[in-house]
């Protein structure tokens, strides 16, 4: 029965706006559930109960459309029922004003929640969402009563009015529980709720609510209504007051309530089944007779009454209502975070623990290779098998070949190749493939962890992850383009000097790497080598130039064709356009200098959108949020993209000074 008490939706009273000091004790059907043999589940209580009223479940009564029907009560800690409230208080910034006895509303609120939570039940998970420009899950429900309290001592007001979009928070909370209740507390109307106020009323009602509204200080017409309208759909009432003892005197009479709450089990006659009717159900409470009324669907199948309606009672399972370690809001991103890393060092450990002779072996074949120009297709295919930066593990080398068969069957291995060549990274495409992805999947990983699997945010962890890469690549070849650049004018000078004291070219090529620092020394000794395999030392600087994609060597290269070929002073040559370079790059530090802090403002101008909006989507993703779900503001970030585009280009059109 209690599993079941909150299962369909029903029809309850409305409850009006009234002082603390005028409400007078009633009763309140908290819930109504229909059952599959006939009988229904109600949970009575009363409303405003006075100091120590008490349900005797005896003397309850329940009549359907004036038909007195047997109507078996129990106290509802004699039966197994999970019940949850949630404290739902406004921390705004106009909780700091003073009522008229000079208390503050925040003071006022902290001492009627206290007093709440020393009287509520102790079987009753407690929970506390706040609500301000931001709603916050500040303490789950639970019946650890005194993290709640203390919870509540730590609130502070700040900010506007976020009251329909935190009675919908609330209600998430505690879909679990077989009883829920609310309990709002606001001294003003909403401000800039995302949602509307029947988005709020139409979530209590399908979670199956019972919400009371207390109005803290003075009212006007909009927050009346709006605490109406959301009583009402959860059966509940409002009340309103302006001093800081009625508060506290209003909060203690809910703990009450909920203290005095009876679990009735009524059994409805076959004539009144799948029908709507009128339910009266009374009891005997603090000397007087209380009762509560309201329009509910009756159960389908028809029943007799039972000597123990409550012996069938199969009560939803519930893990456990005692705080552990598993309720804590850090407790699944941690769990999860330790499993990735697991997996992580797993893949580290499976990637990195090879045979060690098989590495050595690799290695000096790798090396050799390089000399080799009759090597058998078996013994290349084993040298492939067997090198790379991932290790020579079994797991390493399956997963190389198969990044290096997707790369290749899109026409990618050129492509990758030049680009890891061009920046000094000894990896193979297939190598470089599984290490993108790999940060790829790390980041959104990362990201969804810090934001508790926030679906934008794991998609925008998993866009940095794919173009973080590739912008470092980029970066990193640019970069060692330009120290090629750099170091091509005294690389001249040096092969003037050597073809002047009458080396030959090699020669001249061989001193100049033993001299110069990477990557200059890296490209000249790989055109060395190629030449000393046979390929034409013209031919074999040539390729240095396209992997560095350098016009100036390429034309260096073609001065040392012609000269080959007509004859001259080659020497001379050389030292003429090393002057020549060594100006131009002078004048070209002079432009990085001017152009210095254009650039960065351009770098910053670039940047800054990105970053703050990526930080945003991370810390607060309901503020950013209504970018993407208004159409104002869908639009909005179509216009700042394509002008960030436009200023973007612009931006480097100003910067950028050829030389």
């Amino acid at each position: 029965m209690a599993g079941a008490l909150l299962t369909v939706p029903v029809v309850l009273m409305t409850g009006g706006a009234a002082s603390a000091a005028d409400a007078g004790m009633t009763g309140q059907i908290v819930s109504w559930v229909p059952q599959a043999d006939g009988h229904a589940t109600a949970v009575f209580q009363l409303q405003n109960p006075t100091p120590g009223a008490v349900i005797d479940p005896n003397s309850v009564k329940v009549t359907i459309d004036g038909q007195t029907v047997p109507s078996p009560a129990k106290p509802i800690g004699e039966v197994s029922t999970v019940r949850a409230t949630v404290l739902t208080m406004d921390v705004s910034g106009s909780m700091a004003d003073n009522l008229p006895g000079g208390t503050t509303k925040i003071a006022a609120a902290k001492q009627a929640a206290a007093s709440y939570l020393a009287s509520v039940p102790k079987d009753v998970l407690v929970g506390l969402v706040t609500f301000a420009d931001k709603v916050n899950i500040v303490q789950k429900p639970t019946v650890d009563h005194a993290a709640v309290a203390k919870a509540v001592a730590a609130l502070a007001p700040n900010g506007g009015t976020h009251l329909y979009d935190a009675v919908i928070v609330a209600n998430s909370v505690i879909t679990s529980a077989d009883v829920r209740s609310q309990l709002v507390l606001s001294d003003g109307k909403d401000a800039t709720s995302r949602a509307s106020l029947a988005a709020a009323e139409a979530s209590v009602v399908n979670s199956k609510t019972n919400l009371n509204a207390v109005a803290l200080g003075a009212t006007d017409a909009v927050q009346r209504s709006s605490l109406n309208a959301l009583a009402a759909a959860g059966h509940g009432q409002v009340q309103s007051t302006v001093d800081a003892a009625d508060l506290t005197k209003i909060f203690a009479q809910q703990a009450d309530a909920t203290a005095s709450q009876v679990v009735v089990d009524v059994v409805v006659p076959p004539a009144f089944r799948a029908t709507t009717k009128n339910v009266v159900v009374s009891a005997n409470a603090g000397g007087q007779t209380v009762s509560a009324t309201g329009d509910y669907i009756m159960p389908a199948a028809s029943a007799t009454a039972t000597s123990d309606p409550f012996a069938s009672a199969s009560p939803i399972p519930v893990a456990t209502s005692t705080p552990g370690i598993t309720s804590k809001s850090w407790f699944l991103p941690v769990a999860l975070g330790a499993l990735a890393l697991g997996l992580f060092a797993l893949l580290a450990v499976a990637f990195m623990s090879s045979d060690r002779e098989n590495q050595t072996s690799g290695r000096v074949r790798r090396r050799l290779n390089r000399y080799s120009l009759g090597a058998r297709p078996e013994a290349q295919q084993q040298i492939a098998a067997t090198s790379g930066a991932l290790g020579q593990s079994n797991v390493a080398r399956s997963a190389t070949e198969f990044a290096g068969r997707m790369v290749t069957s899109r026409d990618l291995d050129s492509m990758l190749s030049l680009k890891l060549e061009a920046a000094g990274l000894p990896l193979r495409p297939g190598e470089w493939l599984i290490i993108h992805v790999g940060i790829a999947v790390l980041a959104a990983l990362v990201l969804a962890l810090l934001t508790g699997f926030g679906i934008l945010a794991t998609l925008l962890g998993l866009a940095f992850g794919l173009i973080g890469p590739y912008v470092y690549l980029s970066i990193k070849e640019s970069k060692r383009k330009a120290k090629f650049a750099e170091q091509l004018p005294g690389t001249l000078q040096l092969l003037a000097g050597s073809l002047a004291a009458g080396h030959s070219l090699p020669q001249a090529v061989d001193t100049v790497v033993r001299d110069s620092d990477a990557p200059m020394s890296v490209e000249l000794n790989r055109a060395l080598i190629e030449s000393r395999l046979g390929v034409p030392v013209e031919d074999a600087l040539d390729g240095a130039a396209q992997r560095m994609d350098s016009v100036d060597f390429h034309w260096v290269v073609m001065a040392i064709r012609i000269q080959r070929e007509v004859g001259g002073n080659l020497a001379e040559v050389l030292s003429t356009v090393a002057a020549t370079m060594r100006e131009r790059e002078r004048l070209r530090r002079q432009v990085q200098v001017l152009s210095a802090e254009g650039r960065l403002s351009a770098i910053i101008l670039g940047a800054l959108p990105i970053v703050f909006a990526t930080y945003l989507v991370i810390v607060r993703p309901e503020y950013i949020g209504i970018l993407w779900s208004n159409p104002l503001g869908i639009v909005m970030m179509v216009v700042a993209v394509v002008l960030m585009i436009a200023g973007a280009f612009w931006l480097r059109k100003v910067i950028t000074v050829e030389v």
